[in-house]
């Protein structure tokens, strides 16, 4: 798992699987400059700081077809400590 910062929203059109009934979120993992896309399990929006699960993780947190997923957001943090964000 890793703690992100929602950055934003992802709209489609079409998807495959169980992707096309889910929201997605961009995300910043705290200390890193790359965007990622995740699927929002919880309905969170930007700048919230997350709680997200990887890859295995993941795919049971979404349960189903969770082809194709390999990050998901499973919790909103409240607080956290010697966290840099």
């Amino acid at each position: 798992m890793m703690l992100a910062r929602v950055t934003g929203r992802v709209w489609h059109e079409r998807a495959v699987g169980n992707l096309d009934q889910r929201r997605l979120v961009t995300l910043q993992p705290v200390g890193e400059t790359t965007t990622y896309v995740a699927v929002d399990l919880i309905d969170v929006s930007a700048p919230d700081l997350v709680v997200v699960a990887q890859d295995e993780a993941a795919q049971a947190a979404v349960g189903g077809d969770a082809a194709g997923i390999d990050l998901a957001v499973v919790g909103l943090v409240a607080g956290a400590d010697a966290v840099e964000v």
